[in-house]
């Protein structure tokens, strides 16, 4: 309050006795509504931490869900080969030879090497294409009688006092884009221009025509070894013959290997699928049949299962914590927490029937519950069933497998596994808007949002109580200061009286 009184008149100190009766009354209010919303924050932060335990628990459960978990394998490949895994591959063992690599053709200035990297080459055009060549019968490298320029792979690459370098040369082709790559080398004293194609395959060579504005010769200037002209490489139509002022430094070819004895070529050491489901990388030639070994891998399908183990326990021991009487959990005695702790327990240990499925229960693979609602996974038992009954270990938890299409691949997407069951019992909780705890968070924020609201209207009520109490205590103090002044007329009139007796 910004005004004082009480310092005339009574001589008592108002603001604080008004202070005081406006604390009185509106004290109480304030604290019970603090109570309330430190109470509602508390509900609130411990729904987010359950939610966040059972999001964690559906995640584990995924990879069973879906029966990916039960595609994890191990696989032994020699050094000449890498095996990457890209889908669900049958297992078994797969023999391999490779005879030879695919390689990129290499194109290197010919002639003699130019001095440095600043020499001049020469002015005009050069046009570069990549293509499948065409070879006199018997031929797969060398001088071609036909070229055929894959789409979206050509450029005519101007070369003037700006880039006519053995440098500019080499950075204006990288910087066409058109799947060569120009670099340069150290040849003696001098150094040589090479062009390589990025992509390797027997259908994949370079050509390279010029129109040589530079060349000083007077003859064949986009033929001869002057100029821009000595980067020609290829093949002339109108003459019928072959331009190879460049030498080819390597030829491109196809890898050609056997897989379990059946031929075959890439124009790429790494052929995707050539196995369905595993993407091979020749990496080096072999003099004999190597082989590559596809198991499945059991000790990460349990690693996947005790996954889910180890998120269950975590969700188990964080609403044991959250509903504990003895410190005060944020959730003790919450009808919601149990009914999602009841609705758990039950999708994990009820029995799930699937026809013709040898097992029904978690138990029978070896996942046990405890008294306190824990679960453990014993080892022996679950890989025990995983031998015996792998397909069924794996429908129960993701499902029954149907072929997708054509494929043999199954996909278990149907819902009918335990996981199956787990995950969407959990979104219900934590992803439908009218979800269990999605809607008692909605109502929590309402209520915090109503004590938002009270506590406005109590600040409300104090203004009010204060500007009252101070109109009465002035009203008041005004009196006194009146009474007061009355009383000292009174008393020195008597005082004059007695004063008048006396003389």
């Amino acid at each position: 309050m910004a005004t004082t009184i009480g310092q005339v008149g009574s001589g008592l100190d108002i603001n604080s006795i008004v202070s005081a009766l406006v604390d009185a009354e509106v004290a109480p209010k304030k604290n019970s509504i603090d109570r309330r919303e430190l109470g509602l924050k508390a509900e609130l932060s411990a729904l987010g931490e359950l939610k966040s335990t059972l999001s964690g628990l559906s995640t584990a459960l995924t990879d069973l869900s879906d029966g990916t978990a039960f595609d994890l394998l191990s696989i032994q490949s020699p050094a000449a080969v890498s095996v990457t895994q890209t889908g669900s591959p049958s297992v078994g063992e797969y023999g391999i030879q490779v005879n030879s690599l695919a390689t990129s053709q290499v194109l290197a200035s010919g002639g003699t090497a130019f001095s440095s990297t600043s020499t001049t080459v020469g002015t005009g055009t050069l046009s570069i294409s990549v293509g499948a060549p065409a070879y006199v019968s018997g031929q797969t490298s060398g001088a071609y009688t036909g070229f055929t320029p894959h789409s979206n792979k050509s450029a005519t690459i101007t070369v003037d006092s700006s880039n006519n370098t053995v440098s500019g040369i080499r950075n204006a082709v990288n910087a066409a884009n058109i799947g060569v790559t120009a670099s340069i080398i150290l040849d003696g004293d001098g150094v040589r221009l090479l062009f390589t194609a990025d992509d390797s395959g027997a259908d994949n060579v370079i050509s390279i025509s010029t129109d040589d504005t530079g060349d000083s010769s007077g003859t064949s200037p986009n033929t001869d070894s002057d100029g821009l002209s000595q980067l020609a490489y290829h093949y002339d139509s109108l003459s019928g013959s072959f331009v190879g002022n460049m030498t080819e430094a390597r030829s491109s070819s196809d890898a050609a290997f056997t897989v379990n004895g059946l031929s075959l070529t890439s124009s790429s050491n790494t052929i995707a699928n050539l196995v369905d489901g595993l993407d091979f990388t020749l990496k080096e030639t072999t003099t004999s049949e190597q082989t590559v070994t596809v198991e499945r891998d059991s000790v990460a399908i349990e690693a996947k299962v005790q996954s889910f183990v180890d998120s269950y326990n975590a969700y188990q021991s964080k609403l044991d914590s959250l509903t504990d009487y003895t410190v005060s959990g944020a959730l003790a005695g919450d009808s919601t927490a149990r009914r999602i702790q009841s609705a758990v327990r039950a999708a994990t240990t009820q029995p799930n029937q699937i026809a013709g499925n040898t097992y029904s229960t978690l138990r029978e693979l070896g996942i046990e519950a405890d008294q306190y609602g824990k679960l453990s996974l014993t080892s022996a038992t679950f890989q025990s069933a995983l031998s015996a009954n792998f397909e069924d270990v794996r429908e129960l938890l993701g499902g029954v497998g149907v072929p997708t299409g054509s494929s043999i691949v199954q996909d278990y997407t149907d819902s009918s596994g335990i996981a199956d069951g787990l995950i969407t019992l959990i979104d219900t909780y934590i992803n439908t808007s009218d979800g269990m705890i999605v809607s008692r968070e909605d109502r929590i924020g309402t209520s915090i949002s109503d004590l938002a609201d009270d506590r406005l209207a109590i600040d409300a009520r104090m203004l009010s109580l204060e500007e009252r109490y101070i109109r009465q205590f002035t009203a008041m103090d005004n009196l006194v200061g009146r009474l007061q002044g009355t009383s000292d007329f009174l008393s020195g009139q008597m005082d004059a009286l007695k004063a008048a007796a006396n003389r």
